[in-house]
């Protein structure tokens, strides 16, 4: 990268040298898919420009966590009298816009990022500076366009038991403008269940955006003790930002008599029949409107304490 210094006030052309170190760390931090921009959040001036530098909606990864970022603008402070300044433009660990001030010195170097920033973009505001235009603005992202990337990931036990109503198991907000023509996601979760009470059902959802792409119930269950397994191995596809498509395999241990295995929590492989079955389904949702929000839920038609389901794992990676 280069940066190339405006002919702007009293600016040195040593400034160029300094910023060497800054880029590698940016680099560095966004080489893993750390901290870094999977799309969008440019940093632009303003069509009339002021001392407001414009973000673009986008989505980035800051300590390995998704976070959506809304478009909108940043300030930069005012100029010193006499000094030129280097400032960063960031997105913190919380998903939120800021801007890092640097100190006004004759060779400014870059201010240092907090934890887990995402910088976007470095601006240079020579002395007295009252307006931030293009040539004062250097894209910094970090962007990783090519996959797989782990945007989810997730090894916290969530259970229910006692209970008729729908429960998510797991719920991950995809940002505006991500899930766009030709991207997948592969989603990957699975845990056990426990049928010990009457003749239950369970029944699967998934949605995204708020539709419903794939629903459906197990054959009725009969008590036993022993706990069954089940695995979700699911690709969504987005044929363009407004039409996805879901196909999959679900697999759930046949529910009724089992026993424990040998080792291990749930399972039976003596058990030869169990649901091994593709699924697909379709949505219309404007992935490029809003943010959506991808959800795995399962029911049971028993309320007991011994009719339980547990998820113990979840990923969910962008391709």
């Amino acid at each position: 990268m280069v940066f190339t210094i405006p002919d702007k006030g009293t600016a040195q052309n040593d400034v160029q040298s300094v910023l060497f170190q800054g880029y590698i760390d940016v680099l560095l931090a966004g080489i893993n898919a750390i901290d870094c921009v999977l799309s969008g959040c440019a940093a632009t001036a303003q069509g009339s420009p002021d001392m407001t530098v414009a973000v673009a909606k986008g989505a980035v990864m800051t300590n390995g966590v998704l976070k959506p970022v809304t478009a909108g603008n940043v300030t930069i402070s005012a100029a010193s009298a006499s000094l030129p300044r280097l400032d960063l433009v960031v997105v913190d660990s919380s998903g939120t816009k800021q801007v890092r001030a640097g100190t006004a010195a004759a060779n400014p170097k870059p201010p240092a990022k907090t934890a887990n920033d995402v910088v976007l973009a470095v601006v240079y505001v020579p002395p007295n500076d009252t307006t931030i235009s293009s040539d004062q603005i250097v894209d910094m992202r970090v962007v990783h366009t090519q996959g797989p990337i782990t945007i989810y990931n997730t090894t916290a036990q969530v259970a229910f038991n006692t209970t008729l109503a729908i429960q998510t198991y797991m719920t991950l907000t995809i940002p505006n403008g991500l899930f766009l023509t030709g991207k997948q996601l592969r989603i990957r979760c699975g845990g056990n269940y426990l049928s010990n009470s009457g003749t239950p059902t369970w029944t699967l959802t998934v949605s995204y955006g708020g539709t419903t792409m794939f629903a459906d119930a197990t054959a009725a269950t009969t008590a036993d003790t022993d706990r069954g397994a089940w695995n979700l191995d699911l690709n969504l596809l987005a044929r363009s930002s407004t039409s996805q498509i879901l196909n999959g395999h679900v697999r759930f241990q046949t529910p009724g008599a089992k026993t424990a295995p040998t080792t291990g929590t749930a399972g039976d492989l003596a058990q030869v029949a169990s649901v091994n079955e593709p699924i697909a389904g379709t949505a219309a949702v404007d992935s490029d409107a809003a943010d959506r929000v991808l959800t795995i839920q399962w029911t049971m038609s028993v309320s007991n304490v011994a009719v339980e389901t547990v998820l113990e794992h979840a990923t969910v990676e962008l391709v």
